[in-house]
């Protein structure tokens, strides 16, 4: 009896085991690589689901800043063990398409699109931003441009009733506001939020018929300089701090030590949060010689070598429901690609998220053009070396900008 027992209970423990162990092998991680400023709760909520439905799977959701993000998402591609599904900052996904990095989409649309509303719900331009050689190879998930953020009682306070709208009318309030421990204006070290300047001026980065970038111009060191001047002449913005940090301007705005910033809608959510008690408001791009500002925005791409593809474009449907869309708006004022969305009644009557919307018609992208080259990365890196050189260096704009421009066409002259 007691010998039976025992062999009972080796065999129960055996077959536990073997449960244990089949439970193991059934169970996968879908990795996902996501900014750190984008972890809403929106998304979490999307991943709580999708997991809910797919028993023994598990999200690894991974954020970094975008610098840190593209040398890990670089050194993965060189060893062949990307993520599943990753986020990009605009631009990343022709880049990688362009060198087979991607796993095209066309499939996966041809069997959902109509589900979930791919491409027609979306806009168009989102659409065509993501494609390359007439396949997709990425899905719109933010739609963002920059606007103008202004502490209303600081502009008060310096004598002013409503926020500048011209260059000049900008200086004018940026010097006004500044005093002993607080700056008129914070700008981002990031070369891309200098595009609202010289969009604004009229330059034009890059020439697909002659493959050769055009800011060697007057027009774009004027914006170059108009910025350098603010920092090192008027002393009415700080020298940006340097790094993978794009947060800084918020966060001086936020303390009550900067009176205007430029930046869009992913910085909404961080500014309430911060200091639910701001008296502050959006207002349109600035104009000089015309009104404009970038657009931009996320998009997520499946790599060519994910493991788990399938799972991925789940998820991804996913996040880029309507509802999820909407969520992510409420929670951080985040503004999105869909039609639908821009519709919505809700989006309609929000006081910050309206003005951004209003940004979009006359919004410019760059360097769409650019990135079909194959050498967007390293030309943006020695247009980020020249900017660097005026703004930090006091390098003269028509210097910097004429030292990138023999550079850059070095490079895309190159076979």
């Amino acid at each position: 009896m007691k010998k039976r027992l025992i062999t009972g209970a080796v065999a129960s423990l055996l077959s536990c085991v073997a449960a244990g162990s089949i439970g193991a092998a059934s169970a996968e991680t879908l990795t996902v690589y996501w900014n750190a400023g984008h972890g809403y709760k929106a998304y979490a909520d999307a991943i709580k689901a999708f997991e809910a439905d797919n028993p023994g799977w598990t999200v690894r959701w991974e954020k970094f800043q975008w610098p840190d993000m593209r040398t890990k998402l670089i050194a993965d591609f060189s060893v062949k063990n990307p993520p599943d599904l990753t986020a990009e900052p605009n631009g990343w996904v022709q880049e990688f398409a362009v060198q087979g990095l991607l796993r095209p989409l066309n499939d996966y649309v041809e069997r959902d699109g109509k589900q979930i509303g791919f491409p027609d719900d979306w806009q168009g331009y989102t659409v065509d931003r993501n494609k390359f050689q007439g396949k997709y190879y990425g899905i719109q998930l933010h739609l963002t441009c920059a606007a103008l953020l202004y502490n209303q009682d600081m502009l008060k306070e310096a004598g002013f009733s409503k926020p500048p709208s011209t260059w000049q009318e900008f200086r004018e309030v940026a010097k006004a506001t500044t005093k002993p421990g607080r700056f008129g204006f914070a700008p981002n070290p990031t070369f891309y939020y200098y595009w609202s300047w010289l969009l604004q001026n009229g330059a034009k980065y890059y020439d697909s018929a002659t493959n050769k970038v055009t800011l060697d111009t007057p027009e774009a060191a004027e914006a170059l300089q108009f910025l350098s001047d603010l920092i090192q002449v008027d002393k009415a913005a700080p020298v940006p701090v340097a790094g993978a940090d794009y947060e800084g301007p918020q966060k001086l705005f936020t303390a009550n030590r900067a009176a205007m910033i430029i930046t869009g809608p992913w910085d909404v959510a961080p500014i309430m949060q911060g200091n639910p008690k701001l008296n502050w408001s959006v207002a349109p791009a600035l104009k000089n010689k015309t009104q404009s500002t970038f657009f931009g925005g996320v998009s997520m791409m499946i790599p060519a070598a994910a493991k788990h593809p399938d799972k991925a474009w789940e998820l991804l449907k996913r996040f880029v429901s309507i509802n999820t869309e909407l969520a992510a708006t409420k929670e951080a004022g985040m503004t999105m690609p869909r039609k639908s969305w821009a519709e919505h009644p809700d989006v309609k009557a929000d006081k910050i998220i309206a003005p951004f919307s209003q940004c979009l018609p006359y919004a410019q992208e760059p360097d769409g053009d650019l990135r079909q080259t194959g050498k967007w990365a390293r030309v943006n890196e020695l247009l980020q070396n020249a900017f660097d050189a005026t703004v930090y260096k006091k390098v003269p704009a028509t210097e910097s900008l004429k030292r990138f421009t023999e550079e850059a066409n070095a490079v895309l002259s190159q076979k």
